[in-house]
């Protein structure tokens, strides 16, 4: 019987062992590596990216945090700050061009959901980033804690560093090619309250008929599982449609939808300014000077 017992504890503890290995495998992983890194994985971002430095070490640079090292080597701190403000302007310009109806605050949250730094990582990670990062993570105990902040902001670091070493038009032109071109959810950041004061309220300002919900379809009105779908509309326009097992969650669901088509109204063929023109080649001078 003690040696059944005893055999059990030895076989926890080699479990248990090895769950450790393995967890400072996965810590290793989690860092990419941080001590070793081969320069020739920087110089194969740059090419993935179609990007090429004037220094081959700014790359590393972008995918140093300042965490590491104790901050004791040239982090992506200053470059950081720099990207998030070109990518604040570049993304906020982008999104009130394509969706004019939104109001401020429907902006900074469709901003903020798509082009966040949870946002940001998982480009990271499409980009090839993680295995060239360098940073260590405040909590020993557990290595991926803090990953996704560093992630994203590397490629703000990015876009800073793309913006400082070969120009605005550069950032530009990386920012739309590589994250502008990204499918936004909008319908999950539309979130409205009183939506049906707010449906009142616009129609009125857009000098629409007063919305009217009515009945266009039910069925199994009298079983435990009826289905009735709703039209909202504004004089003979149907401006919205919602079901439900109820007539008052129908027409809920036909007012979100009506103000979801109005606020998510996309502009397909625009034109941004700060991606059109060319300075030196604007004059004011009626005639060429000699």
């Amino acid at each position: 019987m003690l040696s059944s017992v005893s055999a059990l504890k030895a076989g926890r503890r080699a479990f248990f062992a090895g769950v450790a290995r393995g967890m400072a495998s996965d810590s290793t992983a989690a860092k990419g590596s941080t001590r070793h890194i081969s320069p020739s994985t920087y110089s194969a971002l740059e090419a993935r990216l179609n990007i090429t430095f004037s220094n081959p070490a700014i790359m590393e640079q972008v995918c140093t945090h300042r965490s590491f090292e104790q901050g004791r080597l040239a982090s992506n701190d200053r470059m950081q700050w720099v990207g998030k403000r070109v990518l604040n302007l570049y993304v906020g310009e982008f999104l009130a061009a394509k969706f004019p109806n939104m109001t401020v605050e429907m902006l900074q949250d469709m901003q903020h959901a798509n082009f966040g730094l949870a946002s940001l990582a998982e480009v990271a990670k499409h980009f090839g980033m993680l295995p060239a990062m360098r940073w260590e993570s405040a909590v020993k105990e557990a290595p991926h804690v803090g990953q996704t902040k560093v992630l994203g902001k590397s490629v703000q670091a990015l876009v800073g560093a793309i913006y400082q070493d070969q120009g605005a038009a550069a950032a530009k032109k990386f920012v739309a090619q590589h994250l502008l071109t990204r499918a936004v959810d909008v319908e999950a950041v539309v979130q409205m309250k009183n939506p049906k004061l707010l449906l009142a309220a616009l129609t009125r300002q857009k000098g629409m008929q007063m919305p009217i919900a009515r009945l266009m379809k039910e069925t199994g009105r009298f079983t435990s599982s009826p289905v009735f779908i709703v039209g909202m509309f504004s004089g003979v326009k149907m401006i919205g449609m919602g079901y439900g097992s109820s007539l008052k969650m129908g027409e809920q669901r036909a007012v979100k939808d009506a103000l979801i088509k109005y606020y998510a109204k996309e502009v397909k063929d625009f034109k941004l300014a700060s991606l059109t023109g060319d300075e030196e080649q604007v004059s004011f001078f009626e005639q060429p000077l000699l």
